[in-house]
């Protein structure tokens, strides 16, 4: 049994999938933990956190490839 890894918190369930999926996209197993206290409206402390743990052996694939992922946000290699 692997033992798994923090790669990313976020603050809903939605991100996580999100991210997860990218990373399961990618070869990466992933799961989604989610600390997130559903009986108050507003978010505790970390009772709000929503986590994405990867197999400790793949963390640093996974860091990589969510770095790749995000180094391109808003730039364009096209010139206008």
């Amino acid at each position: 049994m692997p033992d798994w890894k923090l790669v990313r918190t976020l603050g809903t369930e939605e991100e996580a999938a999100l991210v997860a999926g990218f990373l399961e996209a990618a070869g990466i197993d992933a799961r989604v933990e989610s600390l997130r206290f559903h009986q108050e409206p507003v978010n505790f402390g970390r009772l709000g956190e929503v986590r994405v743990l990867v197999p400790e052996d793949e963390l640093e694939r996974a860091e990589a490839a969510l770095a790749e992922s995000s180094a391109g946000d808003g730039e364009s290699d096209t010139e206008t």
